[in-house]
């Protein structure tokens, strides 16, 4: 079992990073698609070239048309020489088809890292950035305190904060956390924002933990981590916002979300179901619009579960 340690980003500070990284390479993974956040991308890159304790800057980008070179692409390059892109519709990694989603392009992206890029596993440290944090709340303690945390001897790190609307997490994510009762489990209940995209690890510690295609990516890593053994941070970014999604995304990712935690608990020996039960792919609900019409919603949301990368690396 995992005892999560609590950090402040702004125990951290360049200097600081840079004096104890020693030989081991930062590298930060913006994920973007299409192009959204091509503005958002060109002002964060341009804001946290200057650390000196960063070696390298990616975007892992999804194009919408597979054979067009997008504005977020153009843009990351123009904002910095340090900044590479990662074109998640060309990277074919041998246990994956042609799967949508952003665990699956995160995936995709360390395969690069390591296969095409040459990174040393057992001396790289990866932090991985949502790339639509809004810009008056973004800024390089994002970086520095996630790769602080790791550089401190953690395997993992992830950003907690205060955000104004945070429903999936108040409202599905916390309470599920604490429904089954475990003491290898309780430290799910620790993490003060479990489903931040904003996460750093040794690229080793990312090797490691299985990734699930879509929604179920950050509760899937965080049941990783934390039966697993590994050393866990929770590091506190302060004031943090992204644009809200509508209600029914909100639905689809607490589906995908309670999804994933029920199979990983299947997974790992600590739930059990019987008489031909089994969990949904199919996300099916009923209600009445603002017009007081009967409606209804259907959505397959079944995602891919892919082995860590260490069993094809």
């Amino acid at each position: 079992m995992s005892i999560i340690d609590y950090f402040e980003a702004n125990d951290f500070n360049d200097e600081s990073l840079a004096m104890i990284k020693g030989n081991r390479k930062i590298y930060v993974i913006f994920s973007t698609f299409g192009e959204r956040e091509a503005e958002l991308i060109y002002q964060k890159i341009r804001l946290i070239e200057t650390l000196a304790c960063i070696d390298g800057i990616f975007v892992s980008h999804r194009r919408v048309d597979d054979d067009k070179e997008e504005l977020t692409e153009i843009r990351a390059k123009e904002a910095s020489s340090k900044a590479k892109v990662i074109v998640c519709n060309t990277i074919n990694v041998p246990d994956m088809g042609l799967e949508k989603g952003k665990g699956a392009d995160m995936r995709r992206a360390l395969y690069y890292l390591i296969t095409g890029y040459k990174a040393d596993i057992h001396n790289t440290v990866v932090v991985f950035l949502d790339a639509d944090v809004i810009a008056q709340y973004f800024g390089k303690h994002f970086v520095l305190g996630l790769a602080g945390a790791v550089l401190q001897g953690y395997d993992f790190a992830k950003a907690s904060f205060w955000r104004q609307m945070g429903r999936v997490k108040k409202y599905v994510a916390q309470p599920l956390f604490s429904a089954i009762a475990h003491r290898n489990l309780d430290p799910l209940r620790e993490f003060a924002y479990p489903l931040s995209g904003e996460v750093a690890g040794t690229l080793s510690f990312f090797t490691k933990v299985s990734f699930w295609q879509m929604y179920g990516v950050e509760t899937g890593i965080n049941i990783d981590a934390v039966l697993s053994n590994f050393r866990v941070a929770d590091v506190n970014l302060g004031l943090y916002d992204h644009e809200h999604h509508g209600d029914v995304n909100i639905q689809k990712m607490s589906f995908g979300i309670i999804r994933t935690f029920l199979l990983q608990l299947i997974d790992y020996g600590y739930i059990e179901l019987k008489n031909g039960a089994e969990i949904s792919d199919i996300f099916q609900a009923q209600y009445i619009d603002e017009h007081g019409r009967r409606q209804s919603l259907e959505f397959n949301l079944s995602e891919k579960k892919y082995f860590p990368l260490c069993t094809i690396i």
